[in-house]
């Protein structure tokens, strides 16, 4: 467990839309650049020990490509003590 705490993801090809995933729930996310966000992480998120994983979600296509579905990142595990 910890207090509640800002997470920085690091990576590329992120856009104003893009939202941190936290164990498969959105958290507030900041775009910072488009090879990183920050998101607000919970004393109730960390409360419990184990794995939780994180990832990425683009929002879908536009324009010509608007049928195509949302994009998510490749998933991490950030360990919870």
């Amino acid at each position: 467990g910890s207090t509640a705490f800002t997470l920085t993801v690091n990576g590329s090809g992120f856009v104003a839309q893009s939202a941190v995933y936290w164990n498969s729930t959105a958290h507030t996310t900041t775009f910072v650049t488009s090879s990183q966000l920050t998101a607000s992480i919970s004393a109730a998120d960390v409360a419990t020990a184990g794995a939780v994983p994180i990832f990425v979600k683009n929002p879908g296509g536009t324009g010509i490509y608007n049928n195509q579905p949302a994009q998510n990142s490749n998933m991490v595990n950030f360990t919870v003590q």
